[in-house]
This record gives structure tokens, C-alpha cells and sequence, in this order.
């Protein structure tokens, strides 16, 4: 079966993400069937490059990842899924190969997309296996209902199948970057301009409880991880074949379970390669020995999730850490020479001018090598931050959030860009 797989994003936040979660359902796939991949990110004309390639290849399904909905900015939002509509429409006008629809930002909110793209199928969480059942199922029985996390019209309804999750991430192919151009978003810069890093999964899940986050929503609360040596042997593979040095480690957790994120440094170590890398780290387990293992592994920057240094904000946010924790993975960090960013995510309930001065007043204590400042809270359904907001009258209850809405506190919102701005001009590396 020809199948057309597209990244539409090109939006370059920090630095420009190479699609892992598409790489990863290609390679699930890619020695079945008949492949090809458009990734928007580098292409000069990408709707002149889908009319040439849907010509010339004429796909049977073609399959679209959406990652990112919208900008995040709560003071210019900008929604990127009308683009996806009008991408819909062209592919409709072009080849009538099924158009299928997945990707995070797409599992978030599925029956509502799809009843906005008109696409023909959707596939929300986990794509390897459920994307294989549904080849099988389109090619075959044509039985729906059986296919994990499938969208699927019924009568005059979009119908949610439920989701289940790969159970053993050991038993996937690793992510085939090959159809990505890996050298390409190593050497590109972002909107941080700092070099580009070649994106790694080694686990996912998140039992943490944030009242904003999708991501235990995606992923699930359970950790699930490949071994550290197997994902040392792509490092490998990716050193050998593309000269890749620089990557990023997209777990939600870095440091967590820290006996894991110890164990894979110490395999990089055996590496004796010259590889440099990133992390998100969670304050709430800052751990000396596994940040002297990082350095020694290569992991030269790492972004530390704090969010705020209000013990009052942190608490709000359900954060599971607080100032304490905070400060000490900032300490930590600074003893072992690993450069870090941080986080400050403004706005969110009972968030108030005070607040506000007393995270930034923690930072400036601090030698963060960036801070990104984010204004006010994207609200997703279904989370507590949602349920919030409807309850205090922010939200109308038939908003289906497609289109971005934010959680700013009231006794912040006229004062807070004018405050930013003079924080700014004081501290150059901190940014919107």
C-alpha cells in the first residue's frame, strides 16, 4: 500500500523539533508498505512539494501528524489548525487516498478535529501499533472497532475507540530518522538561538499531577521505557550514519525514575563518543550523583521544569515540588557545571503581583543560561486547570478549546506585561 505520511509544523520554538512521534510510526510501518514522508520544517514551497509528490506517487492513505496547535502566547495567539483545514482541502482536491489524521496535539482533543478538518480517520494516542491495525483493517475487514484509539465516523457521529498503550517499548523499531533529514535540525537554529538537537525518547508516562498538562493524558501515569542500551545503540547507529552529537531528551521526566536516568548515562559513558546533550529535568528529585553521571555522559544544558519560585503558585499548580526543591536542582547544577534554562509560567490561579516579583526575585539568584517566560495557561479539556476555569466563569462551557484560550489570573492580567518588560531589559537572556 502507498502511503504519504506529512509533518505540516514549522514552528521552531527553542529549536526546530524533528518529528520523533511521525519517525517513530514510519519505522513501524516502513518495511510493509510503500513509504514517503513530507516534513514541512525545511521546504521552501511544502504545498508545491505535496501537489509534485501526491502526482507523482499517487498514495492510497495519506497521513497527517499534528504536533503543535497553536503558538502558546496568550498576547498574540495564533492557531495553526486553519492551516491544516486548508491542507485537508488541497489533499481532497489533489488524490482521493484516505486522509488520516494523528499526532499529539491531534490526540488531545480527536472527535472535535476531526469534525473540524473533515479528514476521513484520526489515530489518537500511541500510533505504532494502532496505525498498523488500521492498514490491516483498511486493506481487509474493514472492522473499525477494533483498532486502538481510532476516530471513525458512525452514521453521523465521530466515533472514539478507546486507546491502548504499547505495553513493552522494547518490542518498537527505533525512530526512522532517515526520512527526516537529521543533519538538517542538528544545525538549524530556533527561536532561542541556540544549535539544533536531534530528538530521543528512551520512556514515557508521567505520574505527576499537574493541573495543566496533556501529558498523562498521552502517555499514561506508568513508566514505560526502552533499556539503556538499546537506546545507546541508536545514538550509535545515528553518530555513525549522520555524524549526530547534539541530542535532546523529549521525556517528560529526565531524572525520574533516577536509577533509570543513571543507568542509561552510564551506557552513554561506555560510548567514548563525543555527543553532547539535553534534558528536562523535574526539581522534584534533584539527585548530585546523577547530575555528576549527566555531565560526564555529555549533558551539557538541561532545561529545569520549575515554572515558578512561589511556594503559594507551586502549590496551586499541583506542581509536586516547591521553593526548596527548586532552588537546590539550580544549586546542584551550578556545583557540577551544567549549564541550564528554567521556566516561569505566569498567570495560573492565585497567581498576584507578589508572586509573580518573588519568582522572578528567585531566579535573579541564580545563573540560569535562558529563562522563558510564558504568560497565562493554555487551557486543554478535561484537565483540572479546565474544570477551573469553568467553575470561576473564565470559560464558556461550549468552547471545545480547538481554538487557544488561557487561564490568566485577574490580578495580574493588566499589570503583568508592563512589569515583564522592565524584568526583561534588565536580564537579556530571558524571553517570551
Amino acid at each position: 500500500m502507498r502511503i504519504l505520511f506529512i509533518s505540516p509544523n514549522r514552528l521552531r520554538l527553542v529549536v526546530p523539533p524533528l518529528p520523533v512521534g511521525l519517525a517513530s510510526v514510519v519505522a513501524a510501518v516502513q518495511n510493509e508498505q510503500e513509504v514517503r514522508v513530507l516534513d514541512f520544517m525545511f521546504a521552501a514551497d511544502p504545498l508545491g512539494e505535496v501537489r509534485r509528490v501526491v502526482a507523482e506517487f499517487s498514495p492510497e492513505i495519506i497521513a497527517l501528524s499534528l504536533r503543535n496547535i497553536d503558538n502558546q502566547d496568550s498576547r498574540h495567539p495564533e492557531s495553526f489548525i486553519g492551516e491544516v483545514k486548508d491542507l485537508v482541502d488541497l489533499l481532497r482536491e489533489l488524490s482521493a487516498a484516505a486522509i488520516v489524521v494523528g499526532g499529539a496535539g491531534f490526540s488531545i482533543m480527536p472527535q472535535e478535529f476531526m469534525a473540524y478538518l473533515g479528514a476521513d480517520f484520526g489515530v489518537a494516542g500511541e500510533g505504532e501499533a494502532a496505525f498498523r491495525d488500521f492498514l490491516s483493517a483498511f486493506s481487509g475487514s474493514r472492522d473499525w472497532e477494533k483498532v486502538s484509539g481510532l476516530v471513525w465516523r458512525q452514521a453521523d457521529a465521530w466515533r472514539l475507540n478507546p486507546a491502548h498503550r504499547v505495553a513493552d517499548l522494547k518490542d518498537l523499531s527505533p525512530p526512522a530518522l532517515e526520512y527526516f533529514s537529521p543533519q538538517l535540525y542538528q544545525e538549524a537554529m530556533g527561536s532561542a538561538k541556540l544549535p539544533g538537537m536531534v530528538p530521543v525518547q528512551t520512556r514515557r508516562g508521567c505520574p505527576m499531577k499537574c493541573i495543566y498538562c496533556t501529558t498523562p493524558m498521552l502517555e499514561g501515569r506508568r513508566f514505560r521505557a526502552w533499556e539503556p542500551e538499546q537506546v545507546a545503540s541508536w545514538l550509535t547507529a545515528w553518530h555513525e550514519q549522520w555524524g549526530i552529537t547534539r541530542f535532546y531528551f523529549v521525556d517528560n521526566l529526565f531524572n525520574c525514575p533516577p536509577d533509570y536516568a543513571k543507568r542509561l548515562c552510564r551506557a552513554i559513558i561506555d560510548l567514548k563518543l563525543p555527543l553532547q546533550w539535553g534534558a528536562l529535568i523535574n526539581p522534584a528529585a534533584p539527585d548530585r550523583e546523577l547530575f555528576r553521571l549527566c555531565r560526564e555522559a555529555g549533558g551539557t544544558f538541561m532545561q529545569v521544569g520549575n515554572e515558578s519560585g512561589s511556594e503559594l503558585t507551586l502549590t496551586k499548580l499541583d506542581k509536586g515540588f516547591g521553593r526548596r526543591q527548586v532552588e537546590l536542582a539550580f544549586q546542584l547544577m551550578e556545583a557540577e557545571g551544567i549549564a541550564y534554562s528554567c521556566f516561569l509560567l505566569l498567570g495560573g490561579p492565585g497567581e498576584t503581583p507578589e508572586t509573580v516579583a518573588e519568582s522572578v526575585a528567585l531566579l535573579e539568584q541564580y545563573r540560569p543560561q535562558l529563562v522563558n517566560l510564558t504568560v497565562g495557561i493554555r487551557i486543554y479539556p478535561g484537565l483540572a486547570l479546565h474544570r477551573q476555569a469553568l467553575e470561576e466563569g473564565l470559560l464558556d462551557p461550549g468552547d471545545n478549546l480547538l481554538w487557544p484560550r488561557f487561564y490568566l489570573a485577574p490580578a495580574v492580567k493588566d499589570w503583568i506585561w508592563e512589569y515583564l518588560e522592565k524584568v526583561m531589559a534588565q536580564h537579556p537572556n530571558w524571553i517570551f
